[in-house]
């Protein structure tokens, strides 16, 4: 099916999900740009972890990444009345960045209500309490994604799992994770702690050396706001508090830099000191 018009209606809807959180929250859709971006989530959508509402594509971006990018899970994760052929002109006023690369997707929302119920007692979770940097956001479930965390845990707080830039910026993750939004950081911090999960506060100070801390058991790592780290009240909450070391002339890094080699110390292993 072929689209020219920028006032069509799943033009516009495109528009609306890639501006505006109230319309994401209504329709419980979010937009998806960037050939990668939609071919990863394509794929998802065939393996049944995420489902796909309408695929938009231009002939040009089809030809050019036929030999790079398995296009064809495009047309796969949906049906022939769900896709459309855009011109080039379309294109450029669909995207929310610089230039289009000719590939676009509705896709329905993913995240689940946080509850005993879906929390593997094994397992090991990251919890971002009221993070605010979209670029951070997606950048800490990239990284959840390669080391294989059994979940992410989002308080509502913080910046919107669909915003564009955290769609953009995690690649493809947000399909392949298990995320949780809760509207109580005590609820989630208790639900943890009755299943024998340790919650563990990230702080600036005062927390075991992570190298020397033993992740080996089930645990939930908590990493708080940009500016402000985690209220001390919630890190009160937390059984453990754990701190990065550092040698050299700064008192600490941003979420995103923490978060990653929190991470990466969970799934190595731990208690090496």
């Amino acid at each position: 099916m072929h689209i020219n018009s920028k006032d069509n209606p799943r033009i516009k809807l495109f528009r609306k999900l890639l501006t505006s959180k109230k319309a994401r929250d209504e329709h419980g859709l979010f937009a998806v740009e960037g050939a990668r971006n939609c071919v990863d989530t394509a794929y998802e959508s065939v393996c049944g972890r995420i489902k796909v509402h309408s695929v938009f594509y231009t002939m040009s971006a089809l030809k050019k990444y036929e030999n790079t990018l398995n296009t064809h899970n495009l047309f796969s994760c949906v049906g022939p009345d769900n896709a459309f052929e855009i011109s080039e002109e379309l294109a450029a006023k669909m995207t929310d960045e610089g230039s289009s690369q000719g590939i676009f997707m509705i896709a329905h929302k993913v995240d689940l209500p946080f509850s005993s119920e879906k929390i593997d007692r094994n397992g090991k979770y990251l919890v971002l309490d009221n993070l605010q940097d979209p670029g951070n956001l997606g950048t800490l479930l990239r990284t959840a994604d390669a080391v294989g965390v059994s979940g992410v845990v989002m308080t509502d707080n913080c910046v919107d799992l669909y915003n564009p830039k955290v769609v953009r910026s995690a690649m493809g993750s947000i399909s392949r994770l298990d995320l949780f939004v809760t509207d109580s950081f005590s609820n989630a911090a208790k639900i943890f702690d009755d299943l024998g999960i340790i919650t563990t506060a990230a702080v600036v100070r005062n927390g075991e050396d992570i190298t020397k801390f033993d992740f080996n058991k089930p645990c939930a790592v908590v990493i708080g706001n940009e500016g402000r780290g985690l209220p001390e009240e919630h890190s009160d909450m937390c059984q453990k508090r754990v701190t990065i070391s550092m040698q050299g002339n700064i008192e600490s890094l941003n979420a995103a830099c923490a978060g990653t080699i929190i991470l990466w110390e969970m799934f190595r292993g731990g208690s090496r000191g």
